[in-house]
């Protein structure tokens, strides 16, 4: 059995050759290992980017279907602002057979928080990053306006079960009016501003598989019973 010894380097040149080679080597397989790294991040704030973004289209759905309602709502306002007008003048009232309420939504936000909980959302483009950003503080805005909006509708169905209204009702219900309608104003404009957004995010609205229920559009003769037959909701309507 034979033994191979290494040779003696003979000379520094060969000496830095033989280290020149061992760097290179060492510098190629870090950058190697850099780019699959840099790679995999792309990969990441890809699927996080697309996990967020079909977040907001459905939410946009959501939107949308409110958008539908809103003339609705601008209505049913409308016509009790001639009830309460009509009260001014004289205590007894025509109470309407039926108010309703504008429909609720709630838009997710679970994806978006899983995202940015794991850090990947940091991945995804900082400019577009901050205008998701803002889409979902304006929806969490939204969310909070549709809930004090419902606590406005429940007080004015109070009518359907008045016939007299002396002066302070009067006035409650209307300032309780006043703030339904801000309230419709203001989901209206955010709305806008928010789809205004989706456009320049080549964002679209899913289709909102949410049943739609249109108890708000519902004449104001319409009663209880009829108004709880056309509900999409088992339990009928508050």
């Amino acid at each position: 059995m034979h033994f191979h010894l290494p040779k003696p380097l003979h000379s520094w040149r060969e000496f830095a050759g033989e280290v020149g080679i061992i760097v290179l080597g060492v510098l190629i397989a870090l950058g190697a290992e850099q780019l699959v790294e840099v790679a995999h991040q792309q990969r990441e704030g890809v699927q996080a980017e697309n996990t967020i973004r079909d977040e907001i289209e459905l939410n946009l759905g959501r939107l949308q279907s409110r958008r539908r309602i809103h003339a609705c709502v601008d209505r049913r306002i409308e016509d009790v602002q001639r009830l309460l007008d009509g009260a001014a003048s004289r205590a007894d009232i025509v109470k309407p057979a039926w108010i309703g309420r504008p429909q609720y939504w709630t838009f997710l936000d679970s994806r978006w928080k899983a995202e940015s909980q794991a850090g990947r959302a940091a991945l995804v483009d900082g400019r577009r990053l901050s205008d998701y950003g803002v889409m979902y503080n304006r929806m969490e805005n939204l969310q909070s306006e549709m809930d004090a909006e419902q606590t406005d509708w429940a007080r004015l169905r109070m009518l359907e079960h008045l016939h007299r209204l002396d002066p302070e009702a009067a006035l409650q219900l209307g300032l309780t009016l006043q703030d339904a309608r801000y309230r419709n104003w203001r989901l209206a404009l955010v709305t806008d501003q928010l789809f205004n957004m989706a456009r320049a995010l080549k964002l679209r609205a899913a289709p909102n598989t949410t049943a739609a229920d249109r108890s708000i559009c519902l004449p104001i003769t319409t009663t209880r019973a009829q108004a709880n037959r056309q509900s999409v909701w088992s339990v009928g309507e508050p």
